[in-house]
Order: structure tokens, then sequence, then C-alpha cells
């Protein structure tokens, strides 16, 4: 007859190893659900924004690269802050787990930012003197 061996294990110790195993399943599950989002294509309405902007802040290689972002931020950017507050998203990791983007595209991120931010200040100076000739 054969002996097996047994190893000793604390609760805690199971506990700890079906959740890592179970965090692991919640990892290859959201990278299924983003792998479609990566085979993303520019869109026309995003194409006709980028042509809009002056050409030092057209987002090019991120247009290139992330169509999905670049969608994203054409679709949001006649709503000001809300565009705003997801450049900062895209610009700040938050989370602390994200390798970043690669330096030419966080370039093109932060001069969108940077016009975005320069087109309501300008927008907000004019309306405070619509509201002062009233």
């Amino acid at each position: 007859m054969k002996s097996y061996a047994s190893e000793k294990v604390s609760i805690a110790d199971v506990q700890q190893e079906w959740e890592s195993q179970r965090q692991q399943v919640d990892d290859r599950a959201w990278v299924a659900r983003r792998a479609p989002q990566r085979r993303a294509v520019l869109l026309d309405a995003t194409t006709l924004w980028m042509a809009e902007l002056p050409q030092a802040v057209r987002p090019i290689i991120l247009a290139r690269k992330f169509p999905r972002i670049a969608n994203s931020i054409a679709e949001l950017w006649r709503r000001g802050a809300r565009c705003e507050e997801y450049l900062d998203t895209l610009v700040v990791d938050l989370r602390g787990d994200r390798t970043g983007f690669p330096l030419e595209v966080a370039q093109e991120l932060t001069a969108l930012r940077s016009y975005i931010a320069e087109l309501h200040s300008r927008n907000r100076s004019a309306q405070e003197l619509a509201a002062q000739d009233d």
C-alpha cells in the first residue's frame, strides 16, 4: 500500500491561494473583454475633429496606435469639462498599475489637455465680458 504525504495548510493559506487564482481568472476575463477594443478603427467623425484642430495639437500618433481613445476624446471634445477630466485620467495614473503611453502619445495627450484648457479659459473670459456688458 502506498502512503501519501500530506501537508498541513492553514485556512488563511487556502483562502489566499483561492483569491490569487480567482484574481488570475478575473484578469484573463478582463483582457478577453478588452481585446476587441484594441482592434477599434478610427471613426470618420474623429478624423473630421482632428482636421479642425491646429496642426500642433493633432493627436496623429494617438489615433494610429489607440483609435478607441482618440474616438472617445473626439466624442467628448464639445463637452469641455468632461473631456478635460477624461484627458486627466489618461495622463495621470490613478490606479497605480498602468504602464503608461509611449512618449509621443503622452506628449500629444498633454498638448490636447493644454489646448482644451486654453480654449475654455478664453470662452469663460468672453462670457464674463458679455455678462458685464448687460
